[in-house]
């Protein structure tokens, strides 16, 4: 082999490990990013579910007949 056959493997070699480095860290970031979008709807679902219950029992402490 040639040295210009051996550089030009090692170049080729260096373009695929950035490029795997690359999409290993895309994918990454849309992991996190989708981990955190799921924490804020699970955190807006659990604060509707708590407004639900106070509302409920604002209600049942407003009904004549809640003594």
């Amino acid at each position: 082999m040639e040295v210009w056959q051996i550089i030009l493997y090692g170049m080729a070699a260096l373009l695929a490990l950035r490029s795997l480095a690359s999409l290993v860290t895309a994918y990454r970031e849309r992991l996190v990013r989708e981990a955190a979008e799921q924490e804020q709807e699970e955190r807006r679902q659990e604060q509707a579910r708590i407004r639900a219950e106070r509302a409920a029992a604002r209600k049942k402490a407003q009904r004549p007949d809640a003594a």
